[in-house]
């Protein structure tokens, strides 16, 4: 009973998830990667509040969505609060509010954490965390082109490589369905079966209807509508109502850009895409990686959030899913230097002067030092260095040196060395590599 007790006080809710310093290590890598693919390109960081009003949030976010939510109530009001569940609908509600009069476009990033009350999937918790960016205020063909660049970009910043985009546009459907003129059963009814690339549903649901010829065949089409620039070729012979037809000229047009950035050879057209249907208004993409079967970032155009806001304007953005970009990177062996400290200090003497005086002088100069306050012998104190993954291990009093003279191990296997403490303090540089220059300073 008591060790039942015991566990569960040390238990984590569900869907709650710990990073232990290695994994922490390896979330904040990836994570400054990304982010140093954002300010490449000339985005700048936004910072969001983990929490707002349940009803504000909700003007941005679908139903589903918001019943996947973690509300509270604040108790100064009594007014409904919500963790926030996506960061792009804040991100429109600050553009609307905050920045209306600022110049467009708006490139903004962000790394944070999102909530959602779900099921945990793959690398995905109920508390998980995104690297993405929004564009607002352009709606060129350019600003579509500029998200999955990046992403591309994002994915070879991480070392991944055997990955994909799936590009769709959700207009193109939108299109048939308006020529269908389906009702909303039987629009939810094809979307199902195209999403499962179900070819025999819509082959029945298309007897069912018994639409123009020209129509059938191009909704037939649809489940094999994916490749590459011969896709916009089949798909421009079939397609016959103007919003469709606008929607692929549009999808070649980005597809032009993309060729021009070389990265056509990454890109999948999927012409029968209706991820996200009711969320995007134009291009959306998923990116994917051999060895995980989760996309590991997605986005496109959401032209129609801003203005739920009261301050209509184009808009779109992208995010990777920094959990399953590690399971991603793990998947395909990419590893991640995980260094520790540069110096580890090891003191045997009372005073404790010249191991202070050299973790002053090393940290000024921009080095990270530890030392080792326990009490114990050499060999477990150098054990411990290598476990942390020190580079140096610094020995202050050991019987191997003279007085005023500092025991240096190596641990990538360099030669031993005993060192005057004054040479260590005047000019570091000139025995370790990673000062250069700054040891005069």
């Amino acid at each position: 009973m008591e060790m039942e007790r015991r566990l569960s006080q040390t238990q984590l809710p569900k869907g709650a998830k710990i990073y232990l310093p290695d994994e922490a290590a390896r979330k904040r890598f990836v994570e400054g990667r990304l982010w140093s693919v954002f300010s490449q390109w000339g985005y700048r960081e936004v910072v969001t509040p983990s929490y707002e009003y349940f009803d504000v949030l909700s003007l941005g976010t679908d139903q589903d969505l918001q019943e996947k939510m973690f509300k509270l109530v604040d108790r100064e009001t009594g007014r409904m609060l919500a963790l926030r569940a996506d960061v792009t609908p804040q991100i429109a509600r600050i553009v609307a509010t905050r920045l209306r009069d600022a110049p467009k476009p708006l490139r903004l990033a962000y790394v944070t954490n999102v909530f959602r009350y779900d099921e945990p999937k793959v690398g995905r918790y109920r508390e998980f965390f995104q690297a993405g960016v929004e564009l607002v205020g352009l709606e060129k063909p350019e600003a579509d082109a500029e998200m999955i660049s990046m992403a591309v970009e994002g994915l070879k910043a991480l070392g991944l490589g055997r990955f994909q985009i799936d590009v769709g546009q959700a207009e193109f459907f939108r299109g048939i369905l308006e020529e269908l003129r389906a009702d909303r059963a039987t629009a939810r009814t094809l979307r199902d079966a195209l999403g499962r690339k179900d070819a025999s549903t819509m082959e029945r649901l298309v007897s069912e209807l018994a639409p123009p010829v020209a129509t059938a065949e191009l909704l037939l089409a649809l489940p094999r509508l994916f490749g590459h620039e011969e896709v916009l070729e089949r798909a421009g012979r079939l397609v016959k109502n103007a919003r469709s037809e606008a929607a692929l000229a549009n999808l070649s047009e980005v597809y032009r850009l993309l060729r021009i950035y070389g990265l056509a050879d990454s890109v999948i057209l999927d012409l029968g895409e209706v991820r996200g249907f009711d969320y995007y208004s134009g291009v959306s993409f998923e990116g994917y990686v051999a060895g995980l079967g989760a996309a590991i970032c997605g986005g496109g155009r959401y032209d129609q959030m801003l203005g739920r806001f009261g301050y209509p304007c184009p808009a779109t953005g992208f995010a990777f899913d920094v959990g399953r970009a590690l399971l991603a990177m793990e998947a395909q062996g990419v590893t991640v230097s995980l260094p520790g400290p540069d110096f580890f200090i090891i003191d045997f003497t009372p005073e404790k002067t010249a191991a202070l005086s050299l973790s002053r002088r090393f940290r000024d100069l921009g080095a990270a030092v530890a030392r080792d306050i326990i009490s114990r012998g050499l060999e477990e104190s150098i054990q411990y260095a290598r476990e942390q993954r020190a580079r140096w291990v610094l020995v202050v009093g050991s019987p191997r040196t003279k007085s005023g003279e500092i025991l240096v191990l190596d641990l990538e296997g360099g030669p031993e060395r005993s060192l005057p403490l004054s040479a260590l303090l005047e000019r570091p540089e000139a025995h370790f590599p990673i000062f250069g220059d700054k040891g005069r300073a």
